[in-house]
């Protein structure tokens, strides 16, 4: 973070969450849990189908070193987009992400549905996986619909990221004719990041969560001979305390809830062990 860059703050997604962050009770256990089973009874009323649920974890250090530490998230996430950002506004910022929001291709444009974590090398999916990352795909699928054009999905693989692995589909259309930049608009937020339907989760998530995202969960684009979006995730926020780490993971109807707090601990335990000391 030597070099002042400064990036145009709409090249964010931004304003999810509560006003006034919150990080002393974020990262126990029990009031995670405790927060998924309120979720859980909310998606029995039918309120909601999926929502996602994140928490930040504060490292106290002076000693990090940002330029080993990029490096380092470089080897290990080699099939992730790895940033690392300054703005006036909303500080340092770090990560690696695996999930493209939106790319233009030859003929048309393409987004990334990815939902469902396990550790590298698992044998099989479960269906709570699966389900989770249906409900991305269909989204994204119904989004790009509304452009006109022809719309399809690309298989479904297993996307390495890191010591984690998800479920990744692509979602392509050939409607050209619709500007990049308004398909891009329409898509943000996906169910990978928010739930859906898109705003009673969110509202789930305002009323749940008690802390503010910042950039974690929005999105940086930029331009690669046409527009690219990535969605913020595997974010570490630094400051002159120390790193902030964010992590979530869809719950649905199915989730466990000692099971979603591992999950994140892994995403947030991933991150840590990347960071290199003076």
């Amino acid at each position: 973070f030597k070099e002042e860059s400064v990036v145009d703050e709409h090249t964010f997604w931004l304003d999810f969450g509560a006003t006034n962050p919150n990080l002393s009770d974020q990262s126990d256990t029990a009031v995670y849990q405790q927060q998924i089973l309120e979720i859980i009874d909310r998606i029995q009323l039918h309120e909601v189908n999926k929502v996602v649920l994140s928490r930040p974890s504060h490292l106290y250090t002076e000693r990090a070193d940002a330029q080993a530490t990029f490096a380092a998230l470089q080897e290990r996430y080699s099939n992730c987009t790895v940033f690392a950002l300054k703005h006036p506004d909303f500080g340092h910022w770090m990560g690696a992400s695996p999930e493209v929001l939106f790319e233009e291709i030859d003929g048309g444009y393409r987004s990334m549905s990815l939902a469902g974590t396990r550790l590298s090398g698992a044998l099989n999916w479960g269906d709570k996986e699966r389900e989770e990352q249906n409900f991305v795909t269909k989204e994204i699928y119904k989004t790009l619909d509304n452009f006109g054009g022809h719309v399809r999905t690309q298989g479904e693989e297993t996307l390495n990221a890191g010591p984690v692995e998800h479920l990744m589909t692509w979602v392509v259309t050939d409607a050209m004719n619709a500007p990049a930049v308004e398909v891009l608009e329409a898509l943000h937020p996906t169910p990978a990041i928010c739930g859906t339907p898109t705003a009673p989760a969110r509202e789930v998530i305002e009323s749940v969560e008690h802390y503010d995202r910042g950039l974690y969960t929005g999105y940086l684009a930029f331009m690669t001979g046409g527009l690219h979006a990535t969605v913020l995730l595997r974010t570490m926020q630094w400051s002159q305390s120390g790193i902030t780490f964010y992590a979530g993971g869809g719950i649905t109807k199915d989730s466990v809830p000692l099971n979603e707090w591992m999950e994140t601990e892994y995403k947030i335990s991933a991150l840590k062990d990347a960071v290199q000391f003076k």
